[in-house]
């Protein structure tokens, strides 16, 4: 057994809970899916933040260089200086890749829950169609646990991501 199944079986208890609260299995199942995905949205951004903080002096030594670069590309560029103002701004042109890319990687760090809710969805609901009132070209007129959880998990993403935490201030 690999260890993502290993570790979805583990859990699958408590995963598995929210789908028996309610004893109508329609119910139980979007209930439960729903919790599934505000759980795995919930499980991103704290790995977005502690991927955040780990790595805050890098980020910002990353952001400060690309500030540097595009301000003394721009003062070469005040100056007249043609020959200089190339030679920095592709400078500035690479810091800005560097950051960019970080910030890529970093809001990647954010789905990694994904696979597995989707692992754990296999498992359980792999056999489970839901019928479509009409035919999806190329899906056909049901559809399996993906097409369902994906979009609930995009909504619950936008709403956590509208939810502020507010810091308290020590007196």
């Amino acid at each position: 057994m690999d260890f993502v199944s290993g570790f979805v079986e583990t859990i699958d208890y408590f995963l598995i809970a929210p789908y028996r609260w309610s004893g109508n299995p329609v119910i139980g199942w979007w209930t439960g899916t729903t919790i599934l995905a505000v759980w795995a949205a919930l499980l991103g951004k704290l790995t977005i933040a502690l991927v955040f903080r780990v790595n805050r002096s890098h980020i910002k030594e990353t952001v400060g260089e690309m500030a540097q670069r595009h301000s003394q590309s721009m003062n070469a560029l005040k100056a007249g200086d043609r020959t200089a103002y190339k030679a920095i701004n592709k400078l500035a042109n690479e810091a800005f890749g560097k950051s960019f890319f970080l910030q890529v990687a970093m809001a990647s760090a954010s789905l990694w829950p994904i696979p597995c809710a989707l692992a754990w969805l296999q498992i359980r609901f792999s056999s489970i169609r839901f019928s479509l009132p009409f035919d999806i070209p190329l899906i056909g007129n049901s559809v399996g646990y993906s097409f369902i959880f994906i979009p609930i998990y995009i909504l619950a993403r936008i709403l956590l991501g509208k939810i502020k935490i507010r810091k308290a201030h020590n007196p």
